[in-house]
């Protein structure tokens, strides 16, 4: 079938990038590194063997194969769990270090089709290690790697508030086998060594052969032979973060099997012609969990949810070594989990408006999802905004040198959840109570506090 192609006019993104060419050279902190991009590389498939059994971990070499250079810090994976056993998760860590109170990818049940964009700091002899708490097959394919710098022109990122790209939801739904063209905005330059997008398929259709995904390459680029969201069913809605370097048309996005898609921008990479500064350099930290709201640490309060409407800021600086003031941006993994409705998370700067994005998304209740966030620090860290409301997790994987922006708002005040009417779930998690209510019932008021 021939693809269809619809081209979106260019959004003019005004006053959201900070220039290059003012940035002053400095002594880069150890471990800093430069982006590399790279056309995706398989690098893993465990469908074509044996299944990694439940509390097992695969050691994988990244570094010195597959194009990647031995002396890489940290590579960018897309790692996709395969039909497990039942719920569980995947935890990428670097080989030489325990195994960290964190998780990359998670899976609700045993039909999960879970991608998830990983940014792994390379381990002992250029291996990581993939833990997974249930039997699962996985898929990993390799979209880049960080490489040591003191100082670079190219491969450092700009962040840049989250701003709504494309939404073929008001514009036109992508047919099957067909691609939808995002430009490269004016405010990136023309030899960017990437982009970073917040990419989510909604209304997602299936093929008959029960496979549906999206893939994202420079416009105009052969499709390759890798994946960036996996559809699970027809109607799914799914995000995941993408880095794709943009041709001189933008970046396409295809669709095997048709459905909406939503592209969020998060900022970009330098090119040769930049400014040779560690503005933007990224150093390498070993996983280390920030937030849990089933649990500790968690600023509302010992298994507090965060409700419809409420948001929850959570401090970067002095954590897992990431510097107080030092940081332009921070690479999270988000999950949100137990989630009370559909609905979505929004992750952006503290004491920011917050933007017109989202970074993760249910489309129904009790939804367990992750997602990749490369996102722009502020001087209070950052903020997560949940609109259907759910549990909320967040570890971080490392950061970037430059300076958080202000943060001139305060944090938003939290209205009391409403009542809650029946039949339907209940769930109050400090007795463990997560059960459906059907009858006898006419609400339930649920303090917080």
């Amino acid at each position: 079938m021939k693809s269809a192609l619809v081209v979106v006019l260019t959004i003019v993104l005004s006053s959201i990038l900070a220039g290059v060419s003012t940035e002053v050279a400095s002594a880069a902190p150890t471990g800093a590194s430069a982006f590399r991009g790279m056309d995706p590389v398989r690098i893993l498939d465990t469908r074509n063997g044996a299944r990694p059994a439940a509390n097992s971990s695969t050691v994988l070499t990244v570094a010195g194969v597959h194009g990647v250079p031995a002396n890489a810090t940290s590579v960018v994976l897309n790692v996709t769990a395969y039909q497990p056993d039942r719920e569980g998760f995947i935890t990428v860590h670097p080989w030489g270090e325990g195994l960290p109170n964190t998780s990359n990818v998670n899976m609700q049940d045993n039909r999960s089709i879970v991608p998830n964009l990983v940014t792994a700091k390379v381990g002992t002899w250029g291996n990581v290690v993939l833990y997974a708490s249930v039997g699962t097959h996985m898929i990993v394919d390799v979209f880049g790697y960080y490489v040591p710098a003191n100082t670079s022109r190219e491969g450092r990122f700009i962040p840049a508030p989250p701003q709504r790209l494309l939404d073929t939801r008001h514009t036109a739904r992508v047919a099957p086998d067909g691609r939808v063209t995002v430009p490269r905005p004016w405010t990136v330059p023309t030899d960017t060594e990437g982009m970073v997008f917040n990419v989510t398929a909604v209304n997602s259709g299936m093929r008959a052969n029960g496979f549906a995904y999206w893939t994202a390459m420079p416009a105009g680029a052969p499709t390759p032979d890798t994946s960036n969201l996996n559809i699970m069913r027809a109607g799914q809605t799914i995000a995941n973060q993408v880095i794709v370097k943009p041709s001189a048309s933008g970046v396409d996005f295809y669709s095997y099997a048709g459905g909406d898609i939503i592209v969020d921008f998060m900022g970009y990479y330098t090119g040769p012609s930049a400014a040779n500064t560690d503005v933007g350099l990224y150093v390498p930290v070993s996983p280390q969990r920030l937030l849990d709201t089933r649990s500790a640490p968690n600023p509302l309060g010992r298994g507090v949810t965060v409700h419809h409407g409420w948001s929850v800021e959570v401090g970067t600086g002095g954590a897992a070594g990431v510097p107080v003031g030092g940081a332009s941006a921070v690479a999270l993994n988000v999950t949100m989990t137990r989630a009370l409705d559909d609905g979505f998370v929004t992750v952006y700067p503290a004491g920011q408006s917050r933007p017109d994005a989202s970074n993760i998304n249910a489309d129904r209740s009790g939804v367990t999802a992750p997602n990749h966030v490369q996102v722009q620090n502020a001087t209070r860290g950052v903020t997560l905004y949940s609109f259907g409301g759910a549990d909320l997790i967040v570890d971080v994987f490392g950061w970037f040198v430059g300076s958080p922006v202000s943060s001139p708002y305060s944090a938003p005040a939290n209205p009391l959840p409403p009542a809650q009417y029946f039949p339907g779930r209940l769930s109050i998690p400090d007795i463990k109570v997560n059960t459906v209510v059907r009858e006898h019932v006419a609400y339930v008021d649920k303090d917080p506090s």
